[in-house]
């Protein structure tokens, strides 16, 4: 580890991204996988996490839009890449020459994509979207699947839906999840049309779902899809967030701490330092009750985090110096410094925590166990 200009670094584990993929092909029952690298695949890195997943047989990928698509694409990986979300019809004909798939989840968008690829001599490879039950993005109905079925200008290469609450095991969770598999494979099978339809939360607890693909998320990554319930023990997490001592400072009794006064020591205090803040993903809502572990002991946060810097008690902490390695997120699901546990503190989920890792925090990336790669956004 260089020292980064003493600031804050991720690291991202590919030995355990690759170990956790191999463990979900056993979960997917023969299905082919579609690894979700959007949003930068989950803050840990889209293409170097893509390449890692290469090496393990994943030719599927997914992510949210076209601009995403060509980040993968540009740096070198191969497969085919869904796109989940809407994507200008004149853009699509720009990048028909990719391994792009798009998705079409209305008549009318599908009709004019189609009427576009006519004119032009084409077709456009896509994947239909189907709402079951989010109420978000899709088309419902079959008489809505037989018209875009219809269209010269589209290869349907398969049907898609995505689960609401896949990821609870409570019995109207569990049913309602079983209509929404059931209203996309009565249609699918009957037209024999590909499909997939479990997520993270499907692949975990809904194995009796047919279909051609899984869709792998959050669970790839070595997380719960929802904290409450069991996962898997040989999956574990990829992404872990750690600084450095900056500043060793000590403060008598009475002192107040950062910005709004929120702390106020009530004995002799050594405060340390770190160089890590909100904007670099430390979120400002678990001010006063996290603990970062440093020199294998727990030093609580001291008032508020800031921008770019936080501090935290190291009193009864011995030996701490500047430069000691402090881990804000572990990489461990039952440690005190986990994602999940920051989580449920904070009233969020483990996703929009990794999302939020800030673009001036370098990756490490981690392969054959050893430290391979340094990438900086900024």
């Amino acid at each position: 580890m260089n020292n980064f200009y003493w600031r804050t670094w991720a690291e991202i584990d590919l030995d355990t991204l690759k170990n956790n993929i191999n463990e979900i092909k056993k979960l997917a029952c023969g299905k082919e996988i579609i690894a979700v690298v959007k949003a930068n695949a989950y803050g840990h890195g889209d293409i170097h996490c893509a390449e890692a997943l290469s090496k393990c047989g994943i030719t599927h990928f997914a992510v949210s839009n076209l601009w995403e698509a060509q980040g993968l694409t540009n740096g070198g990986i191969v497969g085919d890449i869904l796109i989940f979300g809407y994507c200008d019809i004149p853009l699509i004909f720009e990048n028909l020459d990719k391994n792009y798939i798009f998705t079409v989840g209305t008549t009318d968008y599908a009709k004019k994509l189609s009427d576009e690829a006519i004119k032009r001599g084409v077709k456009v490879p896509v994947h239909i979207k189907f709402d079951t039950g989010m109420s978000r993005v899709g088309i419902s109905t079959e008489d809505e699947a037989d018209f875009i079925l219809s269209q010269k200008g589209l290869d349907c290469k398969a049907a898609y839906t995505h689960f609401a609450v896949a990821d609870s095991l409570d019995k109207a969770c569990v049913e309602f999840t079983k209509q929404q598999y059931k209203r996309l494979s009565d249609i699918c099978l009957s037209k024999g049309l590909k499909m997939h339809s479990q997520n993270s939360g499907g692949i975990l607890f809904h194995p009796d779902c047919e279909g051609d693909y899984v869709r792998a998320g959050i669970v790839m990554y070595g997380h719960k899809p929802d904290a409450a319930y069991p996962f898997p023990a040989d999956i574990k997490p990829v992404f872990s967030l750690k600084t450095v001592v900056s500043q060793l400072k000590t403060i008598e009794a009475g002192t107040t701490v950062s910005y709004g006064r929120t702390f106020t020591a009530e004995r002799k205090t050594t405060l340390a330092l770190i160089a890590c803040g909100y904007a670099d993903g430390f979120n400002r809502r678990l001010s006063g009750q996290w603990s970062c572990e440093i020199n294998g002991h727990y030093a609580p946060v001291c008032g508020r985090i800031c921008m770019d810097q936080t501090l935290i008690d190291v009193t009864d902490i011995p030996d701490v110096k500047i430069g000691d390695i402090v881990t804000v997120y572990s990489n461990q699901l039952d440690d005190r410094c986990s994602l999940e546990n920051a989580a449920e503190k904070i009233g969020t989920i483990n996703y929009e925590l990794l999302c939020a890792i800030g673009t001036r925090v370098p990756r490490i990336y981690i392969e054959d166990g050893k430290e391979t790669e340094v990438i900086r956004y900024v």
